[in-house]
């Protein structure tokens, strides 16, 4: 294996950071990684401070090097705990589209074979879990093949969806689907307020947009009764990456305004030439006929191509409306491995409660599951009465 050596030479180090490892990628420096901005080390120190220590999920940062000391690959993992049982999986908690490992060009000789001897290597190396379960993974990361796609995974439900920007601006705008109901509730809309995409250019602008979103977002996650910032860590994410990462890349904030009010809003990230468009979230009330969902991905995709990007990321999931302006689909795999007895059981368990939720009676009542969750956080109100003031 001419530039990797043996694989038995390989070094294999852990730490709990990764500041621990000096070609780790940041958003500003990626070096020669080949990763998405998901896995880049400013991105991953925000998680460690806020999803990570509210989950308790203990940081592992894998290091594979050659003998010369060449990076191969980097691992971002973590072991939590769930019902007793010790996961091993790669940082995540609901705010990483894609997981992967971060790939350095040795990485390329590391085939079938390669990786049947180095991953009992990195088992040994880390300490104690019962199952793994390496989800969201890529086939591959800038022309890269993934190594542990060698693991054995299988096909996930979901996938991404990526809309390439074309050079020319009319082959933009024939990309861009219309409709007539569309174009009439745009004129409705214009009619007598100025319609504009209003990208934040400041920390100050930045935070407002960021509390607007949040309020909005709140509310839809409460009527859709499905989870939101209850998960723990995750709205302090949100705060903390608009807080300390730079404004228009990494963080982007956007709105769209029809007069003063704030009809939609995005909160992404921009790495090299690619925007990933993470969260949205729209007004109410009679705004919504509107389709403020439209009109913020149709001027976020005009934005991206005015300023250079290549590629608009609407990342996971298989949502319809992402087919109207999609023309790559990315394939997401999910390797699980069983480790001990208490895993493999898990790993049933787990199995059987899949075919549970799939039933219909399961589909009509998961979300009062959140219902009765925020009722407990709120407590009860003055008057004993959920709800109603006193």
């Amino acid at each position: 294996m001419t530039g990797l050596g043996p694989v038995d030479d390989l070094r294999v180090r852990v730490a709990d950071t990764p500041s621990a490892f000096p070609d780790w990628p940041r958003t500003g420096d990626p070096g020669q990684a080949q990763c998405h901005i998901f896995q880049c080390a400013d991105v991953l120190e925000i998680w460690l401070d806020t999803i990570g220590a509210a989950r308790r999920i203990r940081p592992l940062f894998v290091g594979i090097a050659t003998a010369a000391g060449a990076t191969v690959m980097l691992l971002p993992l973590g072991i939590e705990r769930i019902n007793g049982i010790r996961v091993l999986g790669f940082v995540d908690g609901s705010v990483m589209d894609y997981s992967q490992p971060v790939l350095f060009p040795p990485a390329a000789q590391l085939d079938a074979s390669a990786m049947a001897q180095l991953w009992p290597r990195i088992r040994s190396a880390l300490p104690g879990f019962d199952v793994a379960i390496l989800d969201k993974m890529l086939t591959e990361v800038g022309g890269l093949a993934n190594p542990l796609m060698h693991l054995g995974p299988v096909a996930m439900p979901v996938s991404g969806h990526v809309m390439s920007l074309p050079v020319g601006r009319e082959e933009l705008e024939a990309r861009i689907p219309v409709s007539k109901r569309h174009l009439r509730y745009m004129r409705q809309l214009a009619k007598d307020q100025t319609v504009a995409l209003e990208v934040a250019e400041t920390p100050e602008r930045a935070r407002l947009f960021l509390d607007e979103m949040i309020e909005n977002k709140t509310r839809k996650f409460h009527e859709t009764r499905v989870p939101g910032f209850e998960i723990p860590g995750k709205r302090a994410f949100y705060d903390e990456a608009t807080r300390r990462l730079p404004n228009l890349a990494p963080v982007h904030l956007s709105a769209v305004r029809a007069g003063e009010t704030v009809v939609a809003s995005h909160w992404g990230l921009v790495f090299a030439d690619r925007f990933y468009f993470l969260m949205t979230a729209y007004a109410g009330g009679e705004w919504r006929k509107f389709s403020p969902g439209r009109i913020l991905n149709d001027e976020l995709i005009r934005w991206c191509h005015a300023n250079g990007y290549r590629w608009f990321d609407f990342g996971i999931g298989d949502e319809a409306y992402k087919d109207e302006y999609c023309d790559v689909v990315v394939p997401l795999h999910a390797a699980v491995i069983p480790v001990t007895a208490r895993g493999k059981l898990y790993l049933q368990s787990g199995a059987l409660l899949a075919r549970l939720r799939a039933l219909p009676l399961w589909q009509r009542l998961r979300p009062y599951k959140w219902v009765v969750l925020r009722a407990l956080k709120r407590g009860p109100s003055p008057t004993g009465k959920d709800g109603e003031a006193a």
